[in-house]
C-alpha cells in the first residue's frame, strides 16, 4: 500500500503540470468509482440517508473527486492555497483564546479538513493536532512526515486525552475531528433521521481542560479555493453529570455537523461505513 501511495505522489508531484493535478485527480476518482464496486457501494450507503439513492449515485464520483483533490493539496502543497483561504467569523478564534487561553477547534471530514491546522499556523497560533493512526506503522510515519512540522501531533491512542489537555494548558490551540469515533465506541446520535455514533473524546477533553470549543469547517468553493467558517463557541456546562455535560456539548456540535452534511454531502470525505446498522439496539 505504501508503494502505491508513493507512486501516486511521484506522478502528481513530479510528472503532472500543476494546472492538471485537480483534473487528473477527479478523473482518477471516477475510474475508481466505476471499477471498484465495494468502494462505490460504501459511498452510496453513506450518502443515501442524506440525499436519497438517485442523488447519491450522482454524487459518489464527485465526492471521491473532492477527496482526491484534498489528497493533492496534502501531498503536493502550495503556500498560495492557505494564503488565499476566505474567512468567515474567524475573529472568534483570537477572542476565545484571549478569554480562556484554552481553545479546541472541532471539525469534520468535510471539505479540506487537513488544511485547518496549516491555516492556524499561518495565522501565527501555536497548534496541536490529534490524528488517527493507521494499522501500518510505515504508512503512519510517511503520512505524518507530510503534516505541518510546526505542529505538536498527538496520535488518537492511549494517552491522547491527557496529551491534548497538556497541550491546551501550554496555550496551544487544539484541532481535532468530531465525526468519527477513533479508538472509542462513541455515542449514538440521530443525523438526518438515521443513527450514527459520534466520538465523545473532544467533549471529555474540553470539560476536563475547561476549554472553549469552536465548531470549524473548511469548505471547498472550487478546486484549490476554500472558505474557513468558525461558529460561535460551545462552552463546557457548569451543571449536571460529566456524561450529561459531554452530551450537551456534543449535541450542539451535532446540529452543525448535520447542517453541513445536508448542504455539502459531496464534500464529506468519510471512506468507511458511517451509519449504524438497523439491528444495533444497545445504547
Amino acid at each position: 500500500m505504501l508503494s502505491l501511495y508513493k507512486s501516486l505522489k511521484f506522478i502528481f508531484r513530479h510528472l503532472l503540470p500543476k494546472r492538471s493535478r485537480y483534473t487528473v485527480a477527479r478523473a482518477f476518482a471516477r475510474m475508481v468509482i466505476f471499477m471498484n464496486r465495494p468502494r462505490r457501494q460504501l459511498l452510496l450507503s453513506n450518502l443515501t440517508p442524506l440525499v436519497g439513492l438517485p442523488r447519491a449515485q450522482e454524487l459518489a464520483p464527485v465526492l471521491l473527486g473532492n477527496f482526491s483533490m484534498t489528497a493533492v493539496d496534502f501531498f503536493c502543497p502550495r503556500s498560495s492555497v492557505v494564503k488565499s483561504i476566505k474567512e468567515e467569523n474567524t475573529q472568534v478564534i483570537e477572542k476565545s483564546w484571549r478569554k480562556t487561553r484554552r481553545v479546541i477547534l472541532v471539525t469534520a471530514h468535510i471539505g479540506n479538513w487537513e488544511l485547518g491546522i496549516s491555516y492556524l499556523v499561518h495565522k501565527g497560533f501555536s497548534v496541536a493536532g490529534v490524528y488517527a493512526p493507521y494499522r501500518e506503522d510505515n504508512v503512519v510515519r510517511w503520512i505524518l512526515a507530510h503534516r505541518n512540522q510546526d505542529v505538536e501531533w498527538i496520535p488518537a491512542s492511549r494517552g491522547a486525552a491527557q496529551a491534548s489537555i497538556d497541550a491546551l494548558r501550554r496555550g496551544r490551540l487544539l484541532g481535532m475531528v468530531g465525526d468519527i469515533p477513533f479508538g472509542e465506541k462513541g455515542r449514538r446520535v440521530t443525523i438526518a433521521g438515521k443513527s450514527a455514533r459520534l466520538p465523545l473524546g473532544p467533549w471529555a477533553i474540553a470539560i476536563r481542560a475547561e476549554a472553549t470549543v469552536l465548531p470549524s469547517f473548511i469548505i471547498r468553493e472550487s478546486p484549490g479555493r476554500y472558505r474557513v467558517i468558525i461558529h460561535d463557541p460551545i462552552m463546557p456546562p457548569t451543571e449536571g453529570s460529566f456524561r450529561s455535560q459531554m452530551e450537551t456539548m456534543q449535541e450542539a456540535y451535532r446540529a452543525h455537523l448535520e447542517k453541513y452534511l445536508l448542504k455539502y454531502p459531496e464534500q464529506w470525505g468519510v471512506l468507511q461505513p458511517f451509519w449504524e446498522k438497523p439491528d444495533k439496539t444497545t445504547p
